[in-house]
């Protein structure tokens, strides 16, 4: 079982490497320091004002990190679903 778990931290860690996971962080980074795009995200934490949202969703930027995030997160599912897989085969009777 060890093993396993082993093989498991070495593929979150590959997935941290990867290049998916760089843009993401690097989209990230832009978000942070696009100051409009920043100040809508913050407005619409604190209101929920839709208008506000349709202008966060319309931006470029934001489109670009929801899809990046979007790949990871099917990424991480199908992951799971292997394991699940994986853990249900084998499991101790």
């Amino acid at each position: 079982m060890e093993e396993f778990y082993n093989k498991v931290n070495n593929l979150i860690d590959k997935i941290d490497e990867s290049i998916l996971v760089k843009e993401i962080k690097e989209l990230n980074k832009k978000v942070e320091n696009d100051s409009k795009l920043k100040d809508l995200l913050e407005k619409y934490h604190l209101t929920q004002d839709e208008s506000i949202k349709e202008q966060i969703i319309s931006n470029d930027l934001f489109q670009e990190f929801k899809s990046k995030e979007t790949d990871l997160n099917i990424l991480i599912m199908s992951i799971n679903q292997k394991l699940k897989k994986i853990g249900n085969g084998r499991s101790c009777k």
